[in-house]
């Protein structure tokens, strides 16, 4: 129940300017590309879409689901970034679950957080892997990364994320510096009865 109030309070939270953002590029769109406005409505709608039907789920779902529910995001930011960003998928293993609300979030805050246009396009990669103990989920971004020794007030959201990971699959999330600049997110989550999807 708390993990599920905690979606709420999420989907609540969402960004006021990123809605405002996306619906007057969709206007503007309308009489310079009317088929580029009509899939930026679609991306959008499954996007809010997914978003109030997290709020209705109270227990893990499908990775496949919050794999469309965070193709659904990019694909509005990628209409109005055009070529500042670039996502690349490395998903051999999708069958098992997690708390709704758990990729999406953490795509958005590397699209928030690293996209500069005056330092180049923003590259994102999403990577799945499973060992014999665990799944892990790899947000890697080409942003300006961050300095771990640096303590930074805790991010509201990336706390509500941590907290139902691990109420609601004893799952983990951390965050490093890459090798090359940018930020690594990591989410871990044990291999336990349930966790595997059909």
């Amino acid at each position: 129940e708390i993990a599920h109030e905690r979606a709420k309070v999420m989907v609540l939270r969402m960004r006021p300017h990123f809605i405002y953002n996306t619906l007057m590029s969709i206007y503007s769109l309308c009489r310079t590309d009317p088929a580029k406005a009509r899939q930026i409505t679609m991306d959008f709608t499954n996007y809010l879409r997914r978003n109030f039907n997290a709020v209705a789920s109270d227990s893990a779902v499908p990775f496949s689901t919050e794999l469309e529910h965070t193709r659904a995001y990019l694909g509005v930011e990628q209409a109005q970034y055009d070529d500042m960003l670039a996502v690349e998928y490395d998903i051999p293993y999708t069958q098992f679950r997690l708390p709704p609300l758990t990729l999406q979030p953490i795509v958005e805050n590397a699209v928030k957080h690293g996209m500069d246009p005056d330092s180049g396009p923003l590259h994102i990669r999403i990577r799945t892997r499973h060992t014999g103990s665990c799944t892990t989920i790899i947000v890697e971004d080409s942003g300006p990364g961050f300095d771990p020794s640096i303590k930074i007030k805790p991010h509201t959201t990336l706390a509500n994320i941590r907290q139902r990971l691990e109420m609601m699959c004893g799952g983990s999330l951390a965050f490093t510096a890459g090798e090359n600049g940018g930020t690594v997110a990591t989410v871990t989550i044990p291999d336990s009865s349930g966790q595997t999807s059909s």
